[in-house]
Formats: structure tokens, sequence, C-alpha cells
């Protein structure tokens, strides 16, 4: 049976790993809740939920480190004790694969867990194997099932989610109850949770078979929640102050555009795409960052182009519009015989002259990327994950590095341009991971002439032949990605890197 599951592709690589590394370390545990969508989960593209016995739980972190998973956490404070999320890397898939470990089964309403059940002896103890996984037995899933249902039937915010659910729940429910689960199901709740008698139990059970109304169920709810009053691991006040805190945190992170809640419980990390032009950097960033952002908070930023600040908007506004009208009065001066210039040279094409309003662009633009990295790197260090398309250097003629050199300038103004340039440059905090982008220049040019705005061949093959490799003292990890293959290939080194050294 696993050989068959391996062969077809029900079960992703990494998953099929795990749950070989936990049968042979012999951990005692199940997959608990929603195993009528079990080959979802083992596809990876549902959650693992799995229950693991206190005593087993060092074996099965030492399974999950083994094989590459990473631990995440809330931002939030609401992330209650004996229930923890992991993450893996499947690379055949490219998916991340979610393990929600528990060791007590915490359950209740979809915002706020705030039950924690006593069955952790009645899951693992009635458990039967399924291929290659532990679940749970379906009468003791009933049990869990329904109580699960009518905690959340007894809260006004879940109320509004569950309609429309009816039949997905009817069909679960039918599912669990083939042959004599019910039956079962009450036999193991009388054992395991006295203070829900029988007749509650049918009654809730009845409302679901027969789709009864919201209100039917809603007072059921009631009924089953006072009995398992002793069992909530809050009490009413403390719970409507952390629905509160939990309500105004997710409206804050709506508010900044961010609205997931997980982060690496490593920590955030600046991940940064430099290399030469055309050589992938805004396809490859833009795709690792729509892949974290499906579990972690992730937020973008591009260092190459920053927002302007209040200082230096008149500059970047001021500047470039003084240098148009300085281009277009020269040309209308110019002599109508005359004769067209011959081709620059790539070392002039990059070759800057050192006047006072490039100067002065350069120590805005200068300016404006320190501060967007000082951004960057606090959003970091809260726990977010930031993705960013080029990252300064700090040597002239780097990407994206200082342009002026002090010492050259026309004037004593000018030098003292370029040393704030490049004290500003020198200043900007390194980035955690670093994926140094690497094509040769014939393939860059290839991708040059398919953009809709496209830079001169000569300036690209300048740029490629005369830029310095890409260096910032204090980065803790620059790996090497050649893009000079096919696009899947390379995102799912990019990914494989990414996710290694996170």
């Amino acid at each position: 049976m696993q050989v068959e599951l391996r062969e077809s592709g029900a079960v992703a690589e990494l998953v099929a790993e795990l749950l070989d590394s936990l049968r042979f370390e012999d951990v005692r545990y199940c997959h608990w809740k929603s195993n009528i969508t079990l080959s979802r989960a083992l596809a990876g593209d549902e959650d693992l939920d799995l229950l693991v016995a206190r005593e087993s739980l060092p074996r099965a972190l030492g399974s999950l480190t083994a094989h590459g998973f990473k631990e995440a956490t809330l931002l939030s404070r609401f992330s209650p004790p004996g229930v923890r999320h992991f993450y893996g890397h499947d690379r055949k898939s490219g998916k991340l694969i979610h393990v929600h470990l528990y060791n007590r089964v915490i359950t209740g309403e979809s915002l706020l867990k705030g039950h924690a059940l006593p069955f952790e002896a009645m899951l693992l103890d009635d458990a039967r194997v399924e291929g290659q996984v532990r679940v749970a037995s379906r009468p003791a899933e009933l049990v869990v099932f329904v109580l699960r249902m009518f905690i959340k039937y007894g809260s006004a915010l879940d109320l509004s989610r569950l309609i429309g659910t009816s039949a997905s729940v009817r069909r679960e429910l039918e599912w669990l109850e083939q042959g004599d689960g019910l039956t079962r199901a009450l036999a193991l709740l009388e054992v395991h949770c006295p203070p829900v008698d029988a007749s509650l139990f049918r009654d809730c059970v009845e409302a679901l078979r027969r789709d009864a109304s919201l209100l039917r169920r809603y007072l059921l709810a009631r009924a089953m929640r006072r009995r398992l009053r002793i069992y909530a691991v809050r009490t009413r006040p403390r719970r409507a102050l952390d629905l509160t805190g939990l309500l105004l945190d997710q409206a804050r992170r709506r508010l900044i555009g961010n609205r997931l809640n997980k982060i690496p419980r490593a920590g955030g990390a600046v991940i940064a795409f430099v290399g030469a032009d055309a050589t992938g950097k805004s396809t490859l960033s833009s795709e690792t960052a729509r892949w974290l952002g499906e579990t972690f908070a992730v937020r973008t930023a591009h260092l190459g182009k920053p927002p302007s600040s209040w200082l230096t908007i008149p500059l970047n506004v001021l500047l470039p519009l003084a240098r148009r009208l300085s281009l277009r009065g020269g040309r209308n001066a110019a002599a109508p015989q005359q004769q067209p210039a011959s081709r620059p040279s790539p070392e002039a094409l990059l070759k800057r002259p050192a006047t006072l309003p490039n100067a002065l662009r350069a120590a805005a633009l200068a300016w404006d990327r320190s501060r967007l990295a000082q951004r960057v790197a606090r959003a970091a260090a809260r726990g977010e994950l930031v993705v960013c398309d080029r990252y300064p250097a700090e040597s002239s003629g780097a990407p994206d590095g200082p342009r002026l050199i002090p010492g050259e300038g026309r004037s004593p103004l000018q030098d003292r341009l370029a040393r704030i340039e490049r004290r500003l440059y020198r200043n900007m905090p390194p980035p955690d991971l670093v994926l140094r982008l690497q094509a040769p220049v014939d393939t860059a040019k290839r991708r040059n002439r398919a953009r809709e705005e496209s830079d001169g061949e000569e300036y690209l093959e300048a740029r490629h032949v005369q830029i310095l490799e890409w260096s910032r003292s204090g980065t803790k990890h620059i790996c090497d990605i050649d893009t000079d293959r096919p696009l899947p290939e390379t995102i799912a080194a990019v990914k494989d890197a990414v996710w290694r050294l996170l």
C-alpha cells in the first residue's frame, strides 16, 4: 500500500518521508480530525493535523527537524500551549507542507480556540493505520467532531462562517457514522467526557443530520457549552478581552495590507535578489513573495527604486524636469545638417558627468534607499519576511552601489555630497539572504528585447561587462543562482535555497 501511494503521487514526497520517520521512531500519534479529506492532507493541499502523545513529542520534533521542517509562530499573542505549526518544503511539488502539531486537544471557535478537551487517550488508543498514516477511529473522531461543531454554533462570529456549510457538515457526519459509529461514539463519550450526556449528544447529531435551523443549533450549542465549561481555558471576561484584542489585531493587519499572522519561529529575514540587468530579479522576487506569502507575513520592497521621502521629493521632481528641459533646448539649437555622432563606447554609456545635479540626485537616492533599508530591517526584526527586488551594494560599480567618488567632484559641495552618499551606503543594514543571479549576456539581451520598456543593448552589455560582483559586509548568506535555464528549474532552485537558509 505504501509503495502504491508513493508511485501514484497520492502522497507528497516529504509527507511520505515524515510518516516513515514517525513510524521508525515509534512515535505514538494519529491524524485526529477531518480524515474525510485525508488524501488532500497527504498530498500537501491541506494541513496535517497530528496529535502526538506527550512522551513521544521529543522524537516527533526530531523527525520534523531531520526532514527540514521549520517551526512558525503567530504574530499575535493568541497561540494556545500544546499547539504548534511546522512547515516543510516539498522539493518535488514546491509546496510548503503544514504540520499542525498537537499534544493536547485544543479546539473550539475558529478565531479563539477556547476548550482543552480530555480526548488525547481516546484518540490515540483507538487509532488505526491507513496506508502510511495512523488515523483516529471514526467513532472517536465523531465525538470530537460533534463537540467542535456545537462549540462553534454557540459563537456569533462563527455562525456567520457556518452559513452555507450544512451540506458538507452533513456529508462528514454521515461518513463518521458509518456502521455502528454512533453507538460506539456514545460509549466513548461516557468514558472520556461524562459532563455531556447521551441525550444531548443525540440531539446534536440529529440537528446536523436533519439540517435543523440555525436557531435550533444555537440553542443546542448553548447547552453544550454549559456542559463543557469545566474544559474552557478562559473565563468569560478573559475570553471577551482576548477576542477584542484578536479582532483589533486583525483589523490592524488588514489596514497595513498584511492579513497573514504567521512568522518563522527563528525570526524574520530580509531576502534580496541582486544581479545585472535582465537576470530575472523582478520575476523571481515576485514568485518568491507569492510562494512565502501563502503562509507567512510577507512584505515586498524595491530597493532600486525606493519611494521618495518628504526631504527628497523636491529634488526627485525638479531635477529630472530641469534635465529634460535642458536636453530639449539643446536639440532645438542643434544645426539641421549635423551628422549623427558615432556609437558611444560601453564605458561612456555608464560614465556619468560629475555635475552638481547628478550629485544631488545620487545623494537623494542614497537617502531614500537608506530609509527603506531601515524600514525593511525593522519589519524583519518583528518577524516578517521581506522580499527585496535589488539591494544596494557597498562599493561603486556594483549593482545599485554608490555613484559618486569622494575627491573627484568639481566643487567642495560635490565632494561633500559624495562623502554623504558613501556614508549612507556603508551604514545600511545588511540583508539576511542574498540570491545573486547570474546569466550570460546573450541571454540577458534576449530577455531585454522581450520587455515592453527595454534598455539599449549597448548599455546592457556595458552593465554586464563592467559591473562588479555584489557584496555587503555583514550579509549572513549569499547564494549564487544560475538563471540561464528553464524558468521552472530556476524557481525550484530559488525556493530550495531560500528554505534551506531561512
